[in-house]
């Protein structure tokens, strides 16, 4: 399990074969083969690994602030991750020591009376909100194209002689860049619950 998941780490959950493995473990596949079933299971042991080390802080009572939390917890957990979210979206493999965030998500949705198949749909909103935010905001470690300081689409929008055409865009012109890092995660989950939790 341990060297598969620095497989996964190094090259990507899709580089991760029995034969690959084996040949990490200096072993053959069918020796791989005689401790798992196959490559899901295997992908499920590696799930459950990086399940158990997520931490599990204590939650608010409030259902609504409960959901803010663990639905950053499961950000973190993404963004730390990001191979894993292909792998879970199948809706077949999860790392069982993580269940706990779809139950607390479930219950406080339904604490705050969302019916059965409203809880469900709105934790499925949440998950995949969560799950493509944490995909399409890039590492910290890597720096942006031209280091974020070249010119951001709505002044390039208002450069050019459509201008006229894109009046909403280019209002933005001048503080877009100063809005967009302003925007985070939480603001983006405080949108959507306002939406969910309406009264």
């Amino acid at each position: 399990m341990a060297a598969a998941y620095e497989i996964i780490l190094k090259e990507g959950a899709e580089h991760l074969t029995m034969r690959r493995l084996a040949a990490a473990l200096d072993s053959t596949a069918m020796a791989v083969y005689y401790h798992v079933r196959d490559k899901d299971e295997l992908l499920a042991l590696v799930l459950e690994h990086v399940a158990r080390n997520l931490p599990r802080p204590p939650l608010p009572d409030d259902p609504r602030e409960r959901l803010v939390v663990v639905c950053g917890l499961m950000h973190q957990a993404f963004a730390d991750h990001p191979w894993v979210v292909p792998i879970v979206a199948r809706g077949e493999l999860v790392g069982m020591s993580a269940v706990w965030m779809t139950e607390e998500i479930l219950g406080a949705l339904t604490a705050y009376g969302l019916g059965r198949e409203e809880a469900f749909w709105a934790h499925q909103t949440l998950w995949y909100y969560t799950a493509g935010h944490a995909l399409s905001t890039p590492p910290r470690s890597l720096p942006e194209p031209g280091g974020g300081t070249g010119r951001h689409y709505p002044e390039t929008a208002a450069s050019r002689e459509s201008a006229a055409a894109y009046p909403h865009v280019t209002s933005y012109a001048e503080d877009s860049r100063d809005l967009e890092a302003r925007y985070g995660y939480e603001l983006g989950i405080r949108h959507i619950l306002d939406g969910v939790l309406r009264d």
